[in-house]
This record gives C-alpha cells, sequence and structure tokens, in this order.
C-alpha cells in the first residue's frame, strides 16, 4: 500500500458528471461564483475590447455568458461547458441567441478550431483543469493574434478549514487542491501568453453549521472529485469526528470558509509583466 500523499487531481468524467447532476440547484446557490465574475469584468472590462468571437470556457448556466453577450452584443458567443444539461441552461437563459454556438467538451481538450476566438473569459471553471499547461495551451491555440483572456479561478487556501478538519480523521482527499497564484502565471507564459496580470485575495463566508456548507458544495456540483479520494463511504464515526474538528475552529453560532480567488488578465503576444 502507498503511503504517499493522496492524490488530489480532479477525475474529468467525475467532475463533468457532478456539475451536471447540479445544473437545476446551481443558479441558487452561485452567490460567489457571480461575485467574482462580477469583479472580474469590473477590473478587467475594458481589455475584452471589440472582438469578433468570445469563449466562455466554464459557462455552466450561462450567467455570464448572457453578460458578455449584452456588452458585446456584435461577438460571436462560443458557450462551453463540459456538462450538457448545463448548456441546456445557459440556451434557456440566452433565448435561442442565433449568432451563439453551444459546445459541450473539456478545456484542456477544446473542440474548436484553432485562432478561432479573439477573448476567452473563464470565470471559476479551470481549478477542475489538473494539467494547467494543458488547458492553457488550448486557450493559446484558439486565440488569434492579440487575443486576451480573462479568468479567475480557486487558489490553495480554499476551504483550508475543511481540508484541515478532514486531516484529524485520515490521509485521504477529501477537499480537491488548487494551484497557486505563482503556478498559474508560470503556466501561461510557458503557454505563450505575454502581459500577464494577476490579483488574489481570500474571502471568508459564514455558514451556520458544516452541513450547510456541505449541502451548498453539493448544490454547486463541488463535489469531492479528487483521484485520492476514500473508495468507500465514510463512517459515521469518522463523519463525527471531522464535525467536531472544524466547531473546535470557531466560535458558536456558526462557521466560516475561506475562499482563496485568484484572477487574472493575459494576452496573445506582447511582453510579460
Amino acid at each position: 500500500m502507498s503511503t504517499g500523499p493522496p492524490d488530489s487531481r480532479p477525475e474529468k468524467v467525475r467532475v463533468g458528471r457532478s456539475f451536471g447532476a447540479a445544473a437545476a440547484s446551481y443558479d441558487g446557490v452561485a452567490g460567489l461564483q457571480r461575485a467574482v465574475g462580477q469583479f472580474l469584468l469590473s477590473r478587467w472590462a475594458d481589455r475584452i475590447g471589440a472582438p469578433g468571437a468570445i469563449l466562455d470556457v466554464g459557462a455552466g448556466t450561462g450567467y455570464f455568458a448572457a453578460e458578455l453577450a449584452a456588452r458585446c452584443p456584435r461577438a460571436r458567443l462560443i458557450v462551453l461547458d463540459i456538462a450538457e444539461s448545463m448548456l441546456r441552461v445557459a440556451r434557456d437563459r440566452l433565448g435561442g441567441r442565433e449568432a451563439a454556438l453551444y459546445v459541450c467538451g473539456d478545456a484542456e481538450a477544446l473542440p474548436l478550431a484553432s485562432r478561432s476566438a479573439d477573448f476567452v473569459f473563464s470565470n471559476l471553471a479551470i481549478q477542475w483543469c489538473p494539467d494547467l499547461y494543458a488547458v492553457f495551451g488550448e486557450f493559446r491555440r484558439v486565440l488569434r493574434p492579440g487575443g486576451g483572456l480573462l479568468f479567475s479561478t480557486f487558489g490553495p487556501a480554499t476551504l483550508d478549514e475543511l481540508r484541515q478538519a478532514w486531516a484529524t480523521v485520515d490521509r485521504y482527499a477529501h477537499v480537491n487542491e488548487f494551484a497557486a497564484r505563482e503556478a498559474i502565471e508560470t503556466a501561461l507564459r510557458r503557454a505563450g501568453f505575454g502581459e500577464v496580470i494577476s490579483s488574489e485575495e481570500i474571502r471568508v463566508l459564514e455558514y451556520g453549521d458544516v452541513w450547510s456548507l456541505m449541502r451548498e458544495l453539493k448544490a454547486l456540483g463541488a463535489h469531492n472529485v479528487t483521484a485520492g479520494r476514500a473508495r468507500h463511504l465514510t463512517g459515521k464515526s469518522a463523519f463525527r469526528q471531522m464535525l467536531d474538528a472544524y466547531a473546535a475552529r470557531t466560535e458558536a453560532g456558526g462557521i466560516q470558509a475561506s475562499f482563496e480567488i485568484i484572477c487574472g488578465y493575459a494576452r496573445v503576444g506582447g511582453s510579460a509583466s
């Protein structure tokens, strides 16, 4: 039996199934996702310009695809997600926009022609891609010269309280792992992007209890999809130990959960900064 660290890489098939199952409940609990996407647009919207084609990667239910369509009404919109049921919701939200193309696909292997987009937007999606070099390489491939990328993702401090609580129980990977800002910037430059700009912040949300947090994660489709997760049902005693460990870290009346948000902009060509 291996005694090494648990494999925290997401299993892509489980990612698709998880988000597909959450399509109906996602919008009702996606407050953080909307807040991050709005911040992303408010900070770097001026860099979008007037693209001929915009690719929204990990579009989910189409909330920001609709915003992008309103901001750039003349642009051809490519709405991509790994879950077909999410795309159905997005299509309904966009009202069957004639210029939109809906594509079910993996960000690490985009089923799109090279140089087919002028701008890529991706809000809290690339954290489900275990190979940053592959996903940014694909973004670079589909972008035309001078094209831009606007993205957000979770950083390694995300759900640290939950991770530490589980660490008191066993060595399985109960919480997904996320790449650090430095690794993301390195992957972008290696993929051929220039003018790489990024920021990070910790957002702390309040929940009534651990169950409330876990119910929200389930409704978002953000299950534990790591390869190193436990392959058996977690026993009641182990779960209770985790709950007690989490509660011991917080004051009475609720719990806190941290989310590290990394946002960035990059452009094809230009000099790195």
